[in-house]
């Protein structure tokens, strides 16, 4: 049943996940506990190997009003949805010593999994590609932006969250989940007899929630 609601829920955020780049109606959260609801910006995140962009974003109490910027220092939580729809909650993720960027809260327990989408340029060659007698520097190019799918895992003592999936990373996901949850037997067992593909990973923090002391 967990696993079902989770789905749907998952489902439910990818395909509005676009739209907290645009102008959004939402409920802002902050830490001295005011609360307001307006529209919202979030900044779209550059997922190289360094994580690049402003990490405060955009409020407005409607569109024709001035813009303000909220930061970590001030922010509790941002809210997607109502009564009628699932809620989709935003917050402040560490991800280095001094770099809190915003991301999706997808499972909250004794550890948490939080998801973002970031931005990748890449270049190719177009035309014709027997360049060997071209300088490198005139061959034609042409420039993309690709968009990744990133999730975090953070228990509430850790100063900064562990990507345990991302599209560019060089180790494995077996490798990188079973050193994350290398305090629970149980669940290190079962990663071993690989029953938990990346497709698991909201199964396998689920379990880890639920078994593991």
């Amino acid at each position: 049943m967990i696993k079902n609601i989770l789905t749907i829920l998952i489902i439910f955020c990818f395909s509005n996940v676009n739209a907290q780049y645009e102008w959004t109606p939402a409920k802002v959260i902050l830490k001295d506990g005011t609360s307001f609801r307006g529209l919202v910006k979030f900044p779209m995140h550059s997922g190289g190997l360094i994580s690049m962009g402003s990490t405060k974003f955009k409020y407005k109490k409607n569109r024709k009003s001035s813009t303000e910027k909220f930061g970590s220092e001030t922010l509790d939580k941002v809210i997607f949805g109502d009564e009628q729809f699932a809620t989709i909650e935003y917050q402040y993720v560490p991800i280095k010593k001094n770099k809190k960027v915003l991301m999706e809260l997808i499972i909250n327990g004794k550890v948490n999994l939080y998801y973002r989408v970031v931005s990748q340029y890449s270049t190719t060659n177009i035309g014709d590609q027997n360049f060997q007698s071209i300088p490198k520097a005139t061959i034609p190019t042409t420039t993309s932006i690709d968009y990744n799918n990133q999730y975090f895992l953070l228990r509430e003592n850790e100063k900064t969250a562990t990507l345990i999936i991302d599209p560019n990373s060089f180790q494995s996901f077996n490798y990188k989940a079973k050193k994350y949850f290398s305090d629970c037997k149980d669940i290190v067992s079962f990663i071993e007899s690989k029953l938990y593909q990346p497709k698991d990973l909201l199964e396998l923090v689920e379990d880890y929630n639920l078994l593991c002391e």
